[in-house]
């Protein structure tokens, strides 16, 4: 389960709303290389064609994963702090990220 703190939910939903459509978050993990990964967090406006990514809603935030990152995600809080949002996982995987 992902959890969206008060803050991260404000500015994400600030920004939600200056983009005038309906949009998603998009959670999950890139793949730079081999054994390298990173947490990936984006606005989007479509979904994609991939058949396997769900869409969950929290707190009124439609948030889309690919099933195949729900290992690495599962527990992960998405927080907002200073400029930036702040991906913690209790038990990290993937190299944390600051956007």
């Amino acid at each position: 389960m992902i959890t969206i703190t008060v803050k991260a939910q404000e500015i994400i939903k600030g920004m939600q709303q200056s983009m005038e459509e309906e949009t998603f978050l998009r959670f999950g993990v890139s793949r730079a290389c081999c054994n390298q990964m990173n947490y990936s967090l984006s606005l989007t406006r479509f979904k994609t064609e991939q058949e396997q990514e769900e869409e969950l809603v929290l707190h009124g935030i439609k948030i889309l994963i690919d099933p195949s990152d729900a290992r690495f995600t599962d527990q992960t809080e998405i927080d907002y702090e200073g400029d930036g949002f702040l991906i913690n996982n209790p038990n990290p995987l993937v190299s944390p990220l600051i956007y």
